[in-house]
């Protein structure tokens, strides 16, 4: 096979999003992981990304009980306008090609051009399918997944826009069964004044568990706490205590239908500068988990993803 064989793919998609947060979306892991090389039936287990020029990445996506890895090296990083990098499967060929990402602004978004060089001509078509799906895997994460909002001092607030009808993504929120499956189990009675606990298994979130990093091993075997329910208006608004003492912070959970979709948001209060950025990564991995679930797909290891989210919130306090 010459190189004259060789074909180049051109694929350009709008994004309602700034270049900057297209751009990043390619190099943080808590955020790539979910939508770049994923597969829908498998479960992404590894991420490594070193996101500078000679860096390498891999992303391990579980299919099926096989693991397929995805690797290449940064060859330019110009943040938010241009990304270039080799790529290769070993799994299917030794291969390695070259993937250009160009970002302009354009209107209220961007315009990202992808180029992908060096294709065999029997992969050609495989290949375009394959970013067509994981570009507009990368714009429902985008759409669905507003940065975190600082509405005070003691206040965040996280939107994400999910699959509906508001009853299913209530029963996330109520039913013991279900939450743990995002978040944590523990019977709830929606009854204002009505107290419950909850248990929180983090590593059983994903299918594949992993363990907390040592500066987290106290959460190992999972921990339970109290809740008091402070309003509940099924399907559209809950707010819970996060702990029984009587200096404990509260969240709420707003349920709006938005034609299929329904957006949430949750929006917790009463916290102290110490709990910002924890809090902040705990919501954002959580509901990500809750995303995945609602969308059929298998989540992420929490505490991988969890440490990222920590590393960039603990980065934003101290700027």
């Amino acid at each position: 096979m010459t190189t004259a064989t060789l074909r180049t793919l051109r694929i350009t998609r709008h994004f309602d999003a700034s270049p900057e947060r297209v751009f990043d979306a390619w190099l943080d892991p808590a955020t790539a992981g979910r939508w770049l090389f994923s597969a829908p039936n498998g479960e992404m287990v590894k991420v490594d990304i070193d996101a500078r020029v000679g860096g390498h990445f891999c992303f391990r996506d579980r299919r099926d009980g096989e693991d397929i890895d995805h690797i290449g090296e940064y060859l330019d990083i110009d943040r938010p306008r241009r990304l270039v990098f080799t790529f290769g499967v070993p799994r299917y060929s030794e291969a390695m090609t070259r993937v250009s990402i160009d970002i302009v602004p354009a209107g209220h978004g961007c315009e990202l051009t992808l180029l992908h060089e060096d294709v065999l001509p029997e992969w050609a078509d495989a290949t375009r399918e394959g970013w067509t799906g994981i570009l507009a895997h990368l714009g429902q994460n985008l759409d669905r997944q507003p940065p975190r909002q600082i509405l005070a001092t003691d206040t965040i607030r996280f939107e994400r826009l999910l699959p509906g009808p508001i009853e299913r993504v209530w029963s996330y929120l109520t039913d013991s069964d279900k939450r743990g499956q995002w978040l944590a189990s523990g019977t709830m009675e929606q009854r204002v004044g009505s107290e419950f606990h909850m248990r929180f298994h983090h590593a059983e979130l994903s299918q594949t568990p992993m363990p907390p990093p040592e500066r987290f091993k106290a959460y190992e075997e999972g921990v339970t706490s109290t809740h008091r329910v402070l309003a509940c208006e099924p399907p559209r608004l809950l707010t819970i205590t996060w702990a029984k003492q009587e200096e404990s912070s509260e969240v709420t959970f707003e349920l709006t239908p938005q034609g299929e979709q329904v957006r949430l948001i949750v929006t917790h209060r009463k916290l102290k500068p110490a709990e910002l950025a924890g809090t902040s990564s705990g919501w954002h991995t959580h509901l990500d988990v809750l995303a995945d679930r609602l969308d059929g797909h298998l989540p992420q290891p929490f505490w991988p993803v969890f440490s990222h989210q920590l590393a960039h919130y603990e980065g934003l306090a101290r700027d």
